[in-house]
């Protein structure tokens, strides 16, 4: 058995594309592409695959990762080379690798993400004013926020440690920002960006506009190996 690890992109044609669609879309690409992928024991078998992180609906991203368990030596060109014949417009392997035995879970060697955004403001905004209320925003030692916990139940929890970085730039549409992002991973948990622009926003007066209009994309997902 081998364990092939792949990056991907997911562009703008399958943004909306939920998690479990896109799982379904990689097991019939797969098969398309006759790769002798190895299937679980027991009652129900299912093809031995994993991504790393579950892609929110509307999401865009130039780094994801999957990985998946063959039955058979297969070189990690032929693996591209097939499996891209057979993805659809919107998806596409841009690297892999074949892993070592004792090779850890994806989700568990997480390290950091990189988000571009670009996202309606306050008609009116001041970008340098902005700027620096995300400074002062960023100074603050501890920055709670209400997450649902496993159970379903509201929690506050500090947000501060997963955030590392925000920059706010100029767009070409008027009251339009871009917002760079990276936010780390602690024990496999993180906060999505959109969380923490929503929390700029009860910390100050309201400025990002957070409606389906926002794009999110994410430019790097950096794994231990990487960072």
């Amino acid at each position: 058995m081998v364990k092939i690890q792949y990056q991907f992109k997911r562009s703008t044609p399958l943004r909306f594309l939920s998690h479990l669609d896109q799982q379904r879309l990689f097991q019939r690409a797969f098969r398309r592409a006759n790769m002798p992928v190895e299937y679980s024991q027991g009652f129900n078998p299912h093809p031995r695959m994993s991504f790393a992180l579950a892609m929110s609906v509307g999401l865009t991203s130039d780094s994801e990762y999957g990985e998946v368990i063959v039955s058979e030596d297969i070189d990690v060109e032929t693996f591209i080379s097939r499996m891209n014949k057979v993805l659809p417009n919107g998806l596409e392997i841009i690297n892999a690798k074949i892993c070592g035995e004792g090779v850890g879970s994806l989700s568990a060697a997480l390290s950091k993400s990189v988000y571009r955004i670009r996202i309606n403001v306050m008609p009116g905004t001041d970008l340098a004013e902005l700027a620096e209320s995300i400074q002062s925003y960023l100074a603050l030692p501890q920055i709670l926020m209400q997450k649902r916990n496993k159970k379903g139940k509201y929690v506050e929890k500090d947000i501060r440690p997963f955030i590392e970085s925000i920059a706010v730039f100029t767009d070409q549409e008027k009251d339009k920002v871009n917002v760079e992002m990276t936010l780390i991973y602690i024990e496999q948990q993180c906060v999505k960006p959109e969380h923490v622009l929503e929390s700029i926003n009860n910390q100050n007066s309201v400025v990002f506009l957070i409606d389906p209009t926002i794009e999110i994309h994410r430019e790097k997902l950096l794994i231990k190996a990487d960072a």
